[in-house]
């Protein structure tokens, strides 16, 4: 079923408001490029004051057209562009696309100017594009209204928030001659149309095979999230995400008026939804090439084989550092090789062919077919020479690589394992080169790219298989009632946070694990705790809703024994917050047993502006500041995502035993993040969660503090 948006995306009738018959113009360049692309649809001018563009008959006014019009491109000022749209309301126009700036992205009387121009859309269901962005190009019909000569054709879309990404895109296409767009669209402000609805097009787009995405800021990052759990199982996205840096996230508001966001958890968020993240902006035209034509991988096990052993030993390196497996071959495969090789340099993987003073070009296939028939390897990285052997051994090779060419092809078809090519002769453009890449062989100059490509084909293969899982069901009713209580509670008190006591009686109404606590309202309760508790070691803090960081104000006791030092420790608390914070109500001082030795972890739930509640996993404790080595994923989270989550700390050997450090229970504390998430998305009420630390063991995990933040009611 076509998507609603599919007569805008790829108009049969196209209006371009503000054509012009003077060559410099953008409404000149408009219809010169659709003419010129041999446009299948119909062309209508819009000036009051020409009879002929181009030599197409030109219209006063939209209402003057005698035709339906499923798109108008305006090439007018921005000042004018309410009016304008008004117009295409009134003539019934499905769609208008503004190229003109000058609106949020320059200035407050712009976004004011960008309010108007989109309610008046609004009130005649005019679908905007823009404003401030470049055009459109849809292959489709040939519709090229992007102001760009001989942009190629194919199965990759491009939606970016800049038009200058897009347009280096088109360069590369073109430069590089084997695979091109279906369709090009730059989003601009987004004042009506956003991101997440060009990708539930993109995704029912049948021309549409991969998704190439520059973002700089979502108006409705939950919405695009959804979109792309939708989308990512039938068609890669490649994204390259701004705001890695405080510089970038300024830069990106400065030119598209987007939120850039916090890049930890918007890269989380992104994956989770099976968006394939790039860092280098020229990976993002290979990466989509070979992931549009690539089998999957079903694990990161990957074989490389060369003639030379430079390039043998570069290639190893970048897969170890991309966290992708140097394959074992087994002992039948290194027979094989060591039959077609005798004198090979090395035969376990890396595969170095070499070792003769001959070209031997058919060592690829031959090595190459061997190794793919080895079960251990789920893919094959080919480096040096291969596509190269006509340039620098001359024709005399020509006929062998030829044919190993159409060789390795078949064999990947064959076995159904990716091979990727990096080749020194790239960009020679062999004929052997030619025919490899037409049989569906990608191959890259660089062995960092070629790398990658690698890397996100595993990387994409793995989330499509993650989001086929069911996703973590709801708590009970039982859960919710009892939590529902506590914050209905908490906020007739006029309270925006639980106290501790609360925090932990509503995880425990979860299910959650929560240690043993006693309250003492005052010192002479020590008794009530040692009788509870045992003689300690205990933990003591204080609980009050004015105090939310308890060690930073003298709150906190730590191994204190025996009744007489429980009772001097709740004094001294208690006397502490008296004096230094003498506005705070105080509740009491919350005793708990001290928790057995492990790693400190940080579990918690945030509100970010773009993507909403984000559930938060990491190092705790004081390392939260210090290393600041957490990880993000939307809520809710499945088992898939928190083994991903453990996966992607810099620091997750700590979590395996090192530095004398316990090797935690997983199982244990993956239940508690999934719980949260349960928490979390039957209760938005609570929009911060802070379980910090919680204390990871070889036996499970104890909560020692948690926090917990109330939206505004």
């Amino acid at each position: 079923m076509p998507s609603k948006l599919d007569t805008i995306l790829n108009p049969r009738t196209l209006a371009v408001v503000g054509a012009s018959n003077d060559p410099e113009k953008r409404g000149y360049r408009a219809i010169a490029t659709l003419q010129a692309d041999k446009y299948q649809g119909r062309i209508i001018p819009i000036n009051p004051k020409e009879k002929k563009i181009l030599g197409l008959d030109c219209y006063p006014r939209l209402q003057d057209v005698p035709y339906e019009i499923d798109l108008a491109l305006v090439c007018t000022p921005a000042r004018i562009t309410p009016d304008v749209v008004r117009q295409c309301g009134e003539k019934g126009v499905k769609g208008a696309l503004l190229l003109a700036g000058g609106f949020s992205e320059a200035s407050e009387e712009g976004a004011k100017l960008e309010a108007e121009t989109a309610a008046v859309a609004r009130q005649y269901g005019v679908r905007l594009i823009g404003p401030n962005t470049n055009g459109l190009f849809s292959a489709r019909y040939a519709c090229n209204a992007i102001g760009w000569f001989d942009i190629p054709r194919g199965p990759i879309a491009v939606l970016s928030n800049s038009a200058n990404v897009a347009l280096s895109l088109v360069t590369e296409a073109q430069n590089h001659r084997y695979i091109g767009y279906s369709t090009m669209l730059s989003v601009g402000n987004q004042a009506d149309l956003q991101f997440h609805e060009y990708l539930e097009a993109l995704g029912e787009d049948p021309d549409t095979k991969a998704i190439i995405s520059y973002v700089e800021g979502f108006k409705n990052g939950r919405a695009y999230l959804e979109a792309a759990r939708k989308v990512t199982p039938l068609k890669p996205i490649v994204m390259y995400k701004a705001g890695r840096t405080a510089e970038g996230r300024g830069a990106a508001k400065s030119h598209s008026g987007s939120l850039a966001g916090d890049y930890v958890v918007a890269s989380g968020a992104l994956r989770q939804a099976g968006i394939v993240l790039v860092t280098e902006s020229h990976h993002l035209y290979p990466v989509a090439e070979a992931l549009a034509i690539l089998p999957p991988m079903p694990t990161r096990r990957v074989a490389v084989l060369s003639e030379g052993g430079g390039p043998i030993t570069m290639a190893a390196e970048a897969l170890a550092e991309k966290g992708m497996v140097l394959a074992q071959l087994t002992e039948e495969t290194q027979k094989k090789l060591k039959a077609i090789v005798p004198n090979a340099s090395a035969l376990s993987n890396p595969v170095d062919a070499g070792g003769g003073t001959d070209p031997r070009a058919e060592y690829y296939g031959l090595c190459g077919r061997a190794i793919l028939e080895d079960p251990n390897v789920d893919a094959l990285l080919m480096v040096g020479y291969f596509g190269g052997y006509t340039t620098r051994y001359g024709e005399s090779v020509a006929e062998t690589e030829n044919r190993y060419c159409v060789e390795v092809a078949e064999m990947m078809k064959q076995h159904g394992k990716a091979i990727v090519v990096q080749t020194h002769y790239a960009r020679f453009r062999t004929n052997a080169l030619d025919i490899l890449r037409n049989a569906g062989v990608p191959f890259y100059r660089d062995i960092e790219t070629a790398v990658q490509c690698l890397v996100s084909l595993a990387d994409y293969s793995a989330a499509k298989q993650r989001l086929t899982r069911a996703a973590a069901t709801s708590g009970g009713v039982n859960a919710q009632a009892a939590a529902t209580a506590i914050v209905d509670g908490a906020r007739r008190a006029g309270r925006t946070c639980l106290l501790e006591t609360e925090a932990r009686e509503l995880l425990g109404s979860y299910g959650i694990e929560v240690p043993q606590t006693v309250l003492a309202r005052t010192a002479d309760d020590a008794a009530n705790v040692v009788a509870k508790l045992g003689s300690g070691p205990l933990a003591l803090k204080i609980v009050s809703k004015d105090v939310l960081h308890k060690s930073d104000a003298g709150g906190v006791k730590l191994n204190v024994a025996g009744l007489d030092a429980v009772k001097s420790a709740i004094a001294e608390i208690t006397s502490s917050i008296e004096r230094d914070l003498p506005q705070a109500e105080i509740t009491g001082v919350l005793a708990a047993p001290m928790a057995a030795k492990g790693v400190e972890v940080i579990v918690g739930v945030i509100q970010d502006p773009q993507f909403g509640p984000m559930l938060m996993f990491g190092l705790g404790g004081v390392f939260v500041e210090v290393i600041r080595d957490v990880v993000f994923r939307a809520v809710p989270v499945t088992e898939s995502d928190v083994r991903e989550m453990f996966s992607e700390l810099r620091y997750k050997k700590m979590l395996e035993g090192a530095r004398g450090f316990p090797v935690v229970d997983k199982a244990a504390l993956t239940q508690l993040i999934l719980e949260v998430s349960t928490l979390s998305s039957a209760h938005p009420e609570l929009v911060e969660i802070d379980l910090n630390p919680v204390i990871a063991h070889a036996s499970g995990y104890t909560i020692a503090d948690a926090r917990m933040i109330l939206a505004d009611a």
